[in-house]
């Protein structure tokens, strides 16, 4: 019989943690399934810079238009816009491993690897031309060499300084970072005092260049907005929202498992207790609640929007479950093992045959708007003209039919003999809008699309 070492076995773990998570990435990049609302935004916006246009959406960031460009250059096909975030998500995994492993040791890192592998509202969003999964990763990297510094009983090294460049990486990529910052750097002058006092100038220098990265988006903001924060306040009120406290409510009172999956929900509930008299422990347990509740409390809940406060409740957690499962005895330290083991590889199971059949869920979830975008093709290729198109989805509309969705009176429309496109999923009339309509597909309840043509 085999008897595989502790440390062995933490290697294995997070070899296999590792194989999950970029062999679900592979799965999804590969599978080509429809760019969403989001993703269809950030690729026009990096469209529009790449050809010299000015910005439609003053809250696309500067970061995800450089994210999503690359992938326009190379043709603009779903697996090419999502190849870049394929390896900010790998990074993300590689910075939540490095903070578990600078904060608790290599075991709890490895396993943290193995449970975020497992995480389905993690894995989904793993290759998705999205901001929040890569702004995330710069969050905890600038977030683990900050605990780390501050946490010195003879003050922050000058290491500390790199900890400036990823938070205004992670804020150029998703203007919503600044709340996070916010809490990091309120959190590292609260439990960092005394190592910053016993040293201040690293601090100094960071607090510095972090100002002096942001000049350049402070300057921009002032053209657009008038004011050097006026496109964070305007992008916050973007994602709509109820009340101040619906998105707190939706994050701790809605069903769990449906927003964080089977797996995570023990280990983020066991990340609530793990609050301990150690500052690297108390910053990072303070950061991923009040991460949570300020965010719920600004925008509308989304999971993704919380990457980096459950992931640090996903390490909390995980450091917590393994320091009860190392104070038992050998036989039950072994069973209880396995017994976590079997739960993550189920996980891992249900996660890779969930990313296997992604494809055809979002094809029936988005048939509606697929039969319009078909419709809209055939009319609009046909034809051979430029083309502008309204109505519900516009922005997927226009990334895949090529119309344009900017907003452009339709008398200029029929004046230049292009085709205008109004498109509606719920029923209602288009007769608002002016023309002569022919109706290209009409499914009742469904999805109408018409031709709107000069009277």
């Amino acid at each position: 019989m085999i008897v595989l070492s502790p440390s062995r076995v933490n290697r294995l773990v997070l070899v296999w943690g590792l194989a999950v998570w970029i062999a679900n990435s592979l799965i999804q990049l590969t599978s080509g399934y429809l760019l969403g609302h989001d993703e269809s935004q950030y690729a026009i916006a990096a469209r529009d810079m790449l050809a010299g246009s000015e910005p439609r959406w003053f809250y696309v960031s500067r970061g995800m238009n450089a994210i999503a460009a690359p992938g326009v250059l190379a043709g603009g096909s779903e697996a090419a816009l999502r190849v870049v975030p394929l390896v900010f998500g790998i990074g993300f995994v590689m910075m939540i491993w490095l903070l578990a492993r600078r904060t608790f040791g290599d075991a709890v890192a490895s396993w943290t690897v193995a449970v975020v592998a497992g995480s389905r509202f993690y894995v989904r969003c793993g290759v998705e031309l999205l901001s929040d999964m890569p702004a995330a990763a710069c969050l905890i990297g600038a977030t683990t060499i900050i605990v780390a510094e501050l946490g010195r009983d003879d003050g922050p090294r000058w290491r500390l300084v790199s900890a400036a460049p990823l938070l205004a990486a992670a804020l150029y990529i998703r203007y919503g970072s600044c709340v996070p910052i916010a809490i990091v750097g309120t959190l590292a002058v609260a439990f960092g005092w005394r190592a910053i006092a016993s040293r201040p100038l690293p601090a100094v220098l960071t607090s510095a260049v972090f100002v002096a990265l942001l000049v350049p988006h402070a300057m921009n903001a002032v053209r657009t907005t008038g004011s050097p924060f006026g496109v964070l306040l305007h992008s916050a009120e973007v994602p709509p929202h109820r009340s101040m406290f619906d998105g707190v409510i939706s994050y701790v009172a809605g069903n769990p498992i449906a927003f964080y999956g089977a797996l995570a929900v023990p280990v983020l509930f066991a990340g609530l207790l793990g609050l301990r008299r150690d500052r690297k422990v108390a910053m990072l347990w303070f950061a991923a609640i009040l991460d949570v509740v300020l965010l719920g409390m600004i925008t509308q809940a989304q999971t993704r929007y919380i990457f980096f406060g459950t992931a640090l409740l996903v390490v909390l957690g995980t450091a917590v479950i393994h320091r009860v499962i190392a104070a038992q005895s050998p036989r039950v330290r072994a069973g209880l093992g396995v017994i976590a083991f079997a739960a993550i590889a189920l996980a891992w199971v249900s996660v890779t045959i969930g990313s296997l059949h992604h494809r055809a869920h979002r094809a029936t979830s988005n048939r509606a708007l697929l039969a319009a975008i078909g419709a809209i093709q055939r009319d609009a290729d046909a034809r051979g003209l430029i083309c502008h198109v309204f109505g519900d989805s516009y922005v997927q509309l226009e990334w895949y039919t090529g119309c344009s969705s900017r907003d452009i009176p339709l008398p200029e429309a029929f004046a230049r003999r292009e085709p205008s496109y109004g498109v509606t999923y719920t029923g209602e009339s288009l007769d608002q809008l002016p023309g002569r309509h022919r109706i290209l597909l009409d499914t009742p309840g469904v999805v109408r699309v018409v031709r709107i043509d000069a009277p």
